[in-house]
């Protein structure tokens, strides 16, 4: 279907612009080198950026005129929802977003020039449209410009995040109680073939105690797979030759946890540490005076780059739990300092040094608020089962130290040793230089 618009400027421009994603569609991308084709898909997604900068700006002013009563709508929303035949999230999500981006100009400058992922723009109308966040917005738009065009979406998330929770405290000390309180855990057996399922959610504090200690158990199902399929198949071992999926690894790991739980003495004391928490020295020294009664007032604006309250998986926790969690001592504080240097390990600190794995673990953590991952570009694997490598190989007299360690998933750590080199640059962002001075890959758009 055709739109026709008075406007003859507007209709030469979009027919311009259809004509343009015609020849980009039909194109012959066969004939481009592996790096052009990622340049392509590079250049794809900024101009894509741009193209729903402009939809959004559209949204905003139909938020504004009201132009959507013309057809009835009751609002933006209703009428992006219905021209569009959009799902009411994305429709709510524009009209956020462009609500947010007339008290965020740099952010919107940014947006435009196609130097800001849509997603990061949506996850800012959303934490925006909080109304209790209004009287910081203004502020923050040179951070949050900033941030949303250099970190991936898991750190920027991560990052934002505990923006809201500085600039909302009350709200978010209610959210993590009632998270907390809303816990449950099932197990229900099927009547027509035995079968069980369970099923359970846990608020931050508890899932993130579950979530690494599950994972520790899974690492060591997957060690038992890996030397079970190398006893068949040598140094030819591929992840194909694995008995388990990922899935079934997961179910079996669980059931180790209760079988080990049985065979546990009931008055046996439990291992510390649990979990690994990451938290900066001022957000742990304002939770102690709030503990202590003191009424402690946050900018959120404030060297937010700096603020760290999460688990080794990233996963963002209240200081409340993280100080009550700290005082039982069932987790490992692990205090940084801004420049992000561990400055205090808490009272297990013996654990720490005497396992080279852990240091290397926690200072690859440090790299990004969104927890910890694989340092190559783009690659989702996480946690526990990660692999810790020299940056500078033994074989070239590279020390095995935590200066000299990075964290890997199995294939990035193998694909590696084909070449591939990690340089840590000066601003303390990362990059991967191709083999045989190829250059670093395709950088992030």
């Amino acid at each position: 279907m055709s739109l026709t618009i008075v406007r003859p400027d507007l209709e030469v421009a979009l027919d311009s612009l259809a004509e343009s994603i015609e020849e980009v569609l039909t194109a012959d991308l066969g004939q481009l080198s592996a790096a052009e084709e990622l340049a392509l898909v590079g250049r794809l997604e900024q101009l894509r950026r741009r193209l729903d900068a402009g939809t959004d700006r559209a949204a905003d002013h139909l938020d504004r005129s009201a132009a959507f009563s013309h057809d009835g709508h009751r609002s933006a929303k209703a009428a992006l929802k219905a021209i569009g035949r959009l799902p009411g999230s994305e429709a709510l999500g524009r009209v956020r977003t462009a609500r947010a981006l007339r008290v965020l100009p740099l952010v919107e400058a940014a947006y435009r020039a196609g130097d800001i992922p849509v997603a990061h723009a949506r996850l800012i109308g959303t934490v925006a449209a909080n109304p209790r966040m209004a009287q910081h917005l203004p502020g923050a738009d040179p951070i949050f410009r900033d941030a949303a065009t250099t970190l991936g979406y898991d750190d920027f998330a991560a990052a934002i995040r505990e923006w809201e929770r500085l600039a909302d405290a009350d709200g978010a000390d209610q959210s993590a109680d009632e998270t907390h309180e809303r816990r449950k855990a099932s197990l229900h057996r099927s009547q027509i073939n035995g079968s069980y399922s369970l099923d359970g959610s846990f608020g931050a504090a508890q899932g993130s105690v579950i979530e690494e200690i599950w994972d520790r158990y899974e690492r060591a199902e997957l060690l038992a797979d890996w030397a079970a399929a190398r006893a068949l198949h040598g140094t030819e071992t591929r992840h194909e030759h694995l008995d388990r999926t990922p899935a079934q690894r997961r179910a079996d790991a669980l059931y180790a946890i209760f079988v080990r739980a049985a065979s546990t003495p009931a008055d046996a004391h439990t291992p510390a540490p649990l979990v690994n928490i990451v938290i900066d020295q001022r957000c742990f020294d304002e939770q102690l005076r709030r503990a202590a009664g003191e009424e402690v007032s946050v900018d959120p604006n404030d060297d937010l780059p700096s603020r760290r309250c999460h688990s080794l998986n990233g996963t963002p926790l209240h200081p409340g739990d993280v100080l009550a969690a700290a005082l039982v001592g069932h987790v490992r504080r692990v205090v940084v300092d801004a420049a992000g240097t561990v400055i205090d390990l808490g009272r297990k600190r013996r654990l720490f040094t005497g396992s080279a794995r852990d240091a290397a673990l926690l200072q690859a953590l440090l790299r990004t608020p969104g927890g910890l991952r694989c340092l190559w570009p783009g690659c989702d694997a996480r946690g526990g089962n990660l692999q810790i490598d020299h940056r500078e190989p033994v074989r070239r007299d590279g020390p095995t130290d935590v200066s000299n360690s990075d964290a890997y998933c199995g294939f990035h750590n193998r694909t590696k040793e084909h070449g591939f080199r990690p340089e840590r640059r000066a601003d303390g962002t990362w990059v991967i230089h191709r083999p045989h001075g190829g250059g670093p890959i395709t950088p992030s758009v």
